[in-house]
């Protein structure tokens, strides 16, 4: 299974995969895009809204390597820019892009919120969710709002990217389980 990134008009990620899925019948070929369940606050009232994953972007999941006639429908569709491309090449999504991809990828199109709970030190525990594991990128935690800023390597560089979470209760734990 290969992954290609195209990069779409913004805010337009939803329009493109649509448009994707009636002209492109391709066995084995869709067009993934990724998005997060977030707690949006507005006027005093909570709600979920899903937003993009990686705004800007999807994903072509294809089973066979990329050929010249796939490449050519695709990019005819209304709001394509581009593939992401290394050098003159359409790049594949490979090593630990594609283990991060995969990682959010696992929950389905839609990744949920994470479960988490705050020790006595006020310090974040994942129990669920996407940001399992990724504790050591957490860099900002706004508890009001129920948000997480990550930090991650993806590509050619480091971006942030903000997921909600869950606040399941408080916790206290022994002095041996907590780190200095």
């Amino acid at each position: 299974m290969s992954y290609y990134v195209i990069r779409v008009a913004p805010r337009q990620e939803e329009v493109f995969q649509k448009l994707s899925g009636r002209l492109i019948a391709d066995e084995g070929v869709a067009v993934v895009f990724p998005r997060r369940k977030m707690e949006h606050l507005k006027k005093g009232k909570r709600s979920m809204v899903e937003v993009p994953l990686f705004p800007g972007y999807v994903f072509l999941r294809s089973e066979e390597p990329l050929d010249s006639d796939l490449y050519s429908r695709i990019r005819h569709l209304p709001k394509f820019h581009h593939f992401v491309k290394s050098g003159d090449e359409i790049s594949e999504v490979k090593g630990k892009d594609l283990e991060l991809l995969r990682h959010f990828l696992k929950f389905g199109e839609v990744t949920p919120t994470s479960k988490v709970m705050f020790d006595e030190n006020q310090r974040i525990r994942v129990f669920s969710g996407p940001m399992e594991g990724m504790e050591g990128n957490i860099i900002h935690v706004d508890k009001r709002k129920r948000r997480a800023k990550i930090r991650l390597d993806f590509d050619h560089g480091t971006f942030t990217m903000t997921l909600g979470f869950e606040l399941m209760a408080e916790i206290s734990l022994p002095a041996a389980e907590v780190a200095p």
